[in-house]
């Protein structure tokens, strides 16, 4: 009787998520539309508030505050640089996503999206590598300042910063 009882319960689970999730899709086709698409966050180009770091890692000698605000400084010169350079690719990009994005809705036909797809995978990765190239000189020249315990917590920090945006992303 155990066993019957649980057979029912997960396929009732995996009914609802599977056609429950299809349907409040078709439902309520506003939430994609809702959805920015920022192609700068999924490249990597992500510029840190120096005060908040400052907050978030509890520093309180001046020396180090300063030290750490001029290489958050340079680093956010250096995203902006890569903004500047990929600027054009990236607002091509966005606008496409959301030209198919209207017609993949219009239509209910998610082959529209492969294109992007197919885009993003081209377009990002170089983009991305070279974000990833300046968070490295940053996070390297951060553990020099920082005690162990700070650079783990700034670490953290910018781990969960990337996580909530790629969360924001897809909300």
């Amino acid at each position: 009787m155990k066993t019957t009882h649980k057979f029912f319960l997960v396929f009732t689970l995996s009914f609802f998520t599977v056609f429950g999730s299809t349907l409040l899709a078709q439902t309520n086709p506003g939430v994609f539309l809702n959805r920015e698409f920022n192609p700068e966050e999924i490249a990597g180009i992500i510029k840190h508030d120096a005060q908040k770091v400052i907050k978030k890692l509890k520093i309180t000698k001046e020396s180090t505050t300063k030290e750490i605000v001029k290489q958050l400084q340079d680093y956010n010169a250096k995203m902006d640089e890569l903004l500047v350079i990929h600027s054009k690719t990236l607002e091509d990009l966005k606008i496409e996503f959301s030209k198919n994005i209207q017609i993949a809705i219009q239509n209910r036909d998610r082959t529209q999206m492969s294109e992007v797809r197919n885009m993003l995978k081209e377009i990002i990765p170089p983009i991305r590598q070279e974000a990833d190239e300046y968070k490295k000189v940053l996070n390297k020249s951060l553990e020099s300042i920082l005690s162990e315990k700070q650079n783990k917590k700034w670490l953290k920090y910018q781990k969960q910063n990337n996580f909530q945006d790629l969360l924001e992303m897809r909300q």
